[in-house]
């Protein structure tokens, strides 16, 4: 297993998706240059971050899903390789029904080297992304990288100490947890407490890369260190953090 590497900089973007998939890879554009010139050997975007509609999510999602070697991940490897960076982003994967909420992860060549399908969906405070997405039916396969062994979990997913646990057991050093915080009664407060208390009781270091939409979304993505110690945190708003692991 690679040790976890020590002085790496790595970004987390947080900006709202829409349904405009050129819009947002420009925002993605835009935010691979930045965490390039900060240095940045990783770059970790949100759940959704391919494609994000409000309303009619069914019938859009499906048609907005793409292959894993469709245009909108071939752009990311690009990205990748154009800037040097491995980059991870929330896609929607084409099946022959409703898509999968895939999470992607590509190296600096661009390379896809592995991809997590959300197990747990978010059928809870009276919503159902069952409706919309197809779950997947088994853990990301950690990889090893340049800020240590990757473990991924996807929004409600933190919710559930036994898979991030799973992620640690596999070898993970640092998990990723991309997502689509929903607004609402504490939940800024769920998701920050999650986030820590994953770190805690793994020993890992965990970053949270949210959406932000007003009213909508939370934002306010933040990064934990093994001990529980806050390495860095967003407020709302777009915008980059970076951060040394």
């Amino acid at each position: 297993m690679q040790g976890l590497a020590r002085g790496i900089t790595v970004s987390l973007a947080q900006f709202g998706a829409g349904t405009d998939k050129r819009h947002n890879l420009h925002a993605i554009q835009s935010f691979a240059q930045e965490s390039s010139d900060a240095g940045a050997s990783m770059l970790f975007l949100p759940e959704y971050s391919m494609f994000y509609a409000k309303t009619n999510r069914r019938s859009l999602n499906i048609q907005a899903a793409e292959p894993l070697d469709g245009p909108f991940v071939t752009a990311l490897a690009e990205l990748a390789r154009r800037h040097g960076l491995w980059l991870a982003a929330g896609v929607y994967e084409r099946t022959d029904g409703l898509p999968y909420n895939t999470v992607v992860v590509l190296d600096a060549r661009g390379t896809l080297r592995g991809c997590h399908r959300k197990q747990m969906l978010y059928d809870a405070f009276d919503y159902r992304e069952s409706d919309e997405c197809r779950a997947g039916d088994c853990a990301f396969p950690t990889v090893d990288t340049p800020a240590g062994r990757l473990g991924i979990i996807t929004c409600f997913e933190l919710r559930f100490p036994a898979l991030a646990a799973a992620q640690r057991a596999a070898g993970a050093e640092v998990l990723f947890v991309p997502a689509g915080w929903v607004a609402g009664p504490n939940k800024l407060l769920h998701w920050r407490t999650l986030l820590c208390a994953r770190a805690i009781e793994n020993h890992m270091t965990v970053l949270g890369a949210d959406q932000y939409a007003p009213n909508h979304f939370i934002g306010h993505s933040a990064a934990f260190a093994p001990d529980g110690a806050g390495l860095g945190a967003l407020e709302s708003g777009c915008g980059l953090l970076n951060i040394s692991i």
